[in-house]
Formats: structure tokens, C-alpha cells, sequence
């Protein structure tokens, strides 16, 4: 296994579907000055090469940039052919980025024998991300426009359906606990959540799951959205969330890791500037 040290991000935007599909580990180690030896948190990017679509690539080196401001030790390994072993005991994050819905109905077979694992990391409430038309590997179900389904790991209570037409539009959520989220959403399946579960957030504005005011779905630490942009690029604070889950799943203590917003004032000043351009849309 190739390890590539990450003291800029010089280093990360070299690697690319071109590395030879070898497993690769990124590490902010030597940036943070600290022994490669340390713990830190350890995050899985599955698929990078399929599940390319709508800033993916953004969203990993999000966990990265935002680790690196936290002072966290971080170490994200690539998952690249789906006959590699998923090390779950190693990881406590596990982040599926967005993929085409075409593929998934193969990604579920391939990944439905280690269902249970799935299962057990999810109920040690550790990480599990999957963004975009991706959420449809934690479904239960995902039915096609013309016929036919297949079914997904099961993590979330929910249905998805094909849609006719490609839906596209800013998307803006609340989440329980109060946080604005912001990105975009482009939606290619309808989501029925079950009675029992839960919603990731209430749509302030765009479509959400279905238009009907909610968004994506949580269970614990597992989580389904269709917010892109990259959206862990876009919301430090939610990114730093994740981050510090992972770190009390690290053995860490969460308290010891957190953003000064002094170095996120350019974010959180974008992030500002989107909730403008929306509420001339919502007027």
C-alpha cells in the first residue's frame, strides 16, 4: 500500500483515477507535525473512480482540509475495485459519494454479502455518508421508471423511485438540531421515507425527497442526502460534526477538536452570500 503525506494540497490533487487503482492512503500527519504512529480517525472513500459525480473528490479532500484546521489526525483510505476488502474494524467513517443511479443496482450485489458488517458498524454508531443518487445503496428498495427493483443494504427506512424527469434546483435544510445546510440538489429518484424513520432535515427551500418538506434520512450516525455542492465543502460545521463522531469513535475526545471560525470566516461568508441568493428565489 502507497502512502502519500499530505502537507498541501499539491500532493492530493495528484491523485486521480490515474494512480493505477492501487489502494492509496492520505494522511495529514506530517502537516499537523505529529508521528504517522498517532491514531487519529480513519475514514474509508469508496469507489472514488465510479462514484465521481458532483464534486465527490471535493468532499474527501473536505475531511481532509477541515481535519487539518481541527488539529485532528486524519487518514482517509481509498477503497478502489469492488473485490477489495472493506476493512471495517480499521474505519470509523465510512463516506459514499455520488455515483449514477445506473450503477447501483451492480454496487448493491457486490456489497449485499457484507450486509451484516454494514449492519454492525452502523449500530456501533459509527459514520456511514452517502450522498446524492448514492443514497440508494442504504435504501431498502429502488424501483425503476420502466419496471423492476432491486433492493439496497437496508441501513435507512426508505423507498426510492426512478423519476421521469431529472429534477435541479438550490436545496436549503434545517436540520433537528438547528444547523442550516446548503447546496444543490440534482435528483433523479423520488425518496418515501417509512412512518418510523427519520428525516436528515426539514427543506427550507427546494424538493428534498419528494416535495413534501423532507430531506434525505439519518438513523444514528448513518446518513442519506441529496444535498451536493460538495456539500462538505460548502458547511464546515456539519463537516466538523461528522469529524468529531469519528473521533469519539476513535477513541478520541471530541471536545479536544474544533474549527476556529476565524480560519472558515471565507466559508461561512459563502455560505451567507447562498442564503441571500436563495431568499430572492423564495420571495
Amino acid at each position: 500500500m502507497r502512502i502519500i503525506e499530505l502537507g498541501n494540497f499539491t500532493l492530493f490533487n495528484k491523485i486521480r483515477s490515474g494512480s493505477n487503482r492501487s489502494d492509496t492512503e492520505i494522511s495529514n500527519h506530517e502537516a499537523l507535525g505529529i508521528s504517522s504512529e498517532e491514531r487519529g480517525i480513519h475514514i474509508l472513500w469508496m469507489y472514488p473512480d465510479v462514484l465521481s459525480m458532483h464534486g465527490g473528490r471535493g468532499d474527501a479532500m473536505a475531511l481532509l482540509h477541515f481535519s487539518n484546521l481541527m488539529k485532528l489526525p486524519c487518514t482517509i483510505r481509498r477503497i478502489n475495485k469492488l473485490t477489495d476488502e472493506i476493512p471495517f474494524d480499521w474505519a470509523d467513517m465510512i463516506l459514499f459519494p455520488s455515483g449514477d443511479l445506473s450503477i447501483m443496482e451492480d454496487l448493491c450485489k457486490a456489497l449485499m454479502p457484507k450486509r451484516e458488517e454494514f449492519k454492525k458498524f452502523a449500530k456501533n454508531g459509527k459514520v456511514i455518508l452517502a450522498i446524492g443518487s448514492t443514497g440508494a445503496l442504504l435504501a431498502e428498495k429502488v424501483s425503476y421508471l420502466e419496471g423492476g427493483s432491486f433492493k439496497g443494504l437496508g441501513l435507512l427506512g426508505m423507498i426510492m423511485k426512478q423519476r421521469k424527469n431529472v429534477f435541479g434546483d438550490d436545496l436549503w435544510i434545517s436540520t433537528p438540531e438547528g444547523k442550516d445546510i446548503l447546496g444543490t440538489q440534482i435528483q433523479l429518484a423520488d425518496v418515501r421515507l417509512r412512518d418510523e424513520q427519520e428525516a436528515f432535515g426539514k427543506v427550507v427551500y427546494g424538493r428534498g425527497n419528494n416535495g413534501k418538506g423532507a430531506e434525505g434520512a439519518r438513523k444514528n450516525n448513518v446518513i442519506f442526502t441529496h444535498l451536493l455542492g460538495p456539500v462538505l465543502t460548502k458547511n464546515p460545521i456539519f463537516t466538523q460534526e461528522i469529524l468529531k463522531i469519528s473521533a469519539e469513535k476513535a477513541g478520541l475526545n471530541p471536545d479536544d477538536y474544533s474549527i476556529n471560525e476565524k480560519n472558515i470566516e471565507l466559508e461561512l461568508a459563502a455560505l451567507e452570500d447562498c442564503k441571500e441568493f436563495v431568499q430572492t428565489k423564495m420571495k
